[in-house]
């Protein structure tokens, strides 16, 4: 442990004064980090000794007679812990270990370490270690000679070379020379360092995939896992044939994944709280999320976006059958307007609603009297999910963090737009989504591809 100066035991303080604990005091300061929190945790308990001097170890500051006295006024209650704090220096978790200690063990102080087995003495304990571990490296050898290396003579695939290269490895550590174990795999010295130098180089073959994987992560907001990615660069011509494993392990060794949002909640938090009130819209899509015809089955829900000048709120309506954003509107302010203006937009493209259901959330825009009433004059059969069921409504909650995760959060701790260039974002990703983005469940065809070609 390097000697700590009197600033740095100053600046530990300021850093603990401020809230800060262990490992970030530790990295810090330049210590390890089990030694910082025992500071740490001396300073809780009011000890401050340290900034003044060394580090004190309490089990030998007093004897173990002194120490078993201590324990006995405690434990007589003739003292209580503040007091015997005061009056001994000693932290109050120290006392209580002693305490523990002397009511279990019958001593204040114990021994440290693997408690020896039973039949054991100080004087053969060394010799038995050594047996022991002659034993193990006895045992280890034979299973090299006679298993390990015997099953990997003879293969000479790519798999095969880390397998020979960690068994030549494990040799050496239990002592076989490596002319015996390159003996045993039939396998050149001039082969075996060859291998042994280029281990870890990468073929050019996966430097030229990673290149085209990394550029259209970049050009696709980052958004296409393994199985996507092999399935766009097929369809682009940049391969004739390629296997998602292989896409797969290329992207894991050059950190190349999609940037997906984690969870929040554990799973099935929201399956404990309460349904609806029965005055409502009832749940009748009932996560039932395939429709059999274009405008049959919408869904459409609002979110937040943070600007410079503050919120900015997204209202959208996906249509089921080809997952594809029909309408969407940006506000400045949460209102009736902005979710009848998102409806409005679907009439004003010449659709007709009278046999469509939309669904969306338990929200007072969409649960508001004047909404209901304006709906039930488009002749629209309103559908709500169930309170606090975010999978009742999952297509376009699942959009819309998709949006934020291959957007918002790619961009700089931070950093955020006006809402003039938020709105601009809004609708060039809606278009990308619309018009380029390949879905799995579409036949990795973007939702107006696969309108077209159903039409």
């Amino acid at each position: 442990m390097p000697k700590i100066t009197t600033e740095e035991k100053e600046l530990f303080y300021k850093l603990y004064e401020q809230g800060y604990r262990g490992r970030t005091i530790a990295t810090r300061i330049g210590i390890n980090n089990s030694y910082a929190r025992r500071i740490i945790h001396s300073f809780d308990n009011g000890d401050f000794s340290w900034l003044k001097q060394s580090f004190r170890h309490y089990e030998n500051a007093k004897t173990e007679l002194e120490q078993v006295k201590i324990v006995q006024l405690l434990l007589d209650a003739e003292k209580s812990y503040p007091e015997m704090v005061k009056a001994t220096g000693l932290p109050k978790d120290v006392l209580i270990r002693w305490v523990r200690n002397y009511t279990k063990y019958g001593v204040c102080t114990r021994r440290r370490g693997r408690p020896q087995k039973e039949g054991c003495d100080d004087n053969g304990s060394g010799e038995s270690q050594r047996t022991r571990k002659e034993t193990e490296r006895k045992a280890g050898r034979a299973y090299c000679l006679q298993s390990l290396l015997p099953n990997l003579c003879g293969k000479r695939d790519r798999s095969s070379k880390k397998k020979i290269l960690r068994a030549v490895s494990q040799c050496r550590r239990f002592g076989i020379p490596l002319k015996t174990s390159l003996s045993i795999l039939k396998l050149s010295p001039s082969t075996y360092h060859f291998w042994k130098k280029h281990e870890n180089e990468v073929p050019v073959k996966d430097r030229m995939l990673a290149e085209a994987i990394r550029y259209t992560q970049e050009k696709n907001h980052w958004a296409y896992g393994a199985k996507r990615m092999a399935k766009h660069l097929v369809l682009e011509g940049v391969y004739d044939e390629l296997n998602h494993k292989r896409v797969a392990r290329v992207m894991d060794y050059f950190d190349l994944h999609a940037k997906v949002r984690r969870r929040r909640y554990p799973k099935n938090y929201y399956l404990t709280l309460k349904e609806n009130a029965d005055s409502l819209p009832r749940n009748d899509l009932c996560r039932n999320f395939l429709s059999d015809r274009p405008m049959k089955k919408l869904v459409t829900d609002i979110t937040y976006l943070p600007t410079k000048e503050g919120w900015l709120y997204l209202a959208a309506v996906m249509d089921l059958w080809n997952k594809e954003i029909v309408s969407y509107r940006t506000s400045r302010f949460i209102g009736l307007h902005l979710v009848k203006n998102v409806v409005k937009e679907l009439t004003d493209q010449g659709l007709i609603l009278n046999q469509t259901m939309i669904h969306s959330d338990m929200g007072w825009t969409y649960t508001n009297r004047v909404y209901v009433e304006f709906l039930k004059n488009l002749g629209v059969h309103q559908s709500m999910s169930r309170k606090g069921n975010c999978w009742d409504n999952a297509c376009i909650e699942n959009f819309f963090g998709l949006f934020k995760s291959e957007t918002i959060k790619q961009m700089p701790k931070r950093a955020l737009l006006t809402v003039d260039g938020m709105e601009k974002l809004v609708d060039d990703y809606i278009y990308w989504f619309n018009n380029q983005r390949i879905q799995k469940k579409l036949g990795y065809l973007s939702p107006v591809n696969y309108r077209n070609l159903a039409t």
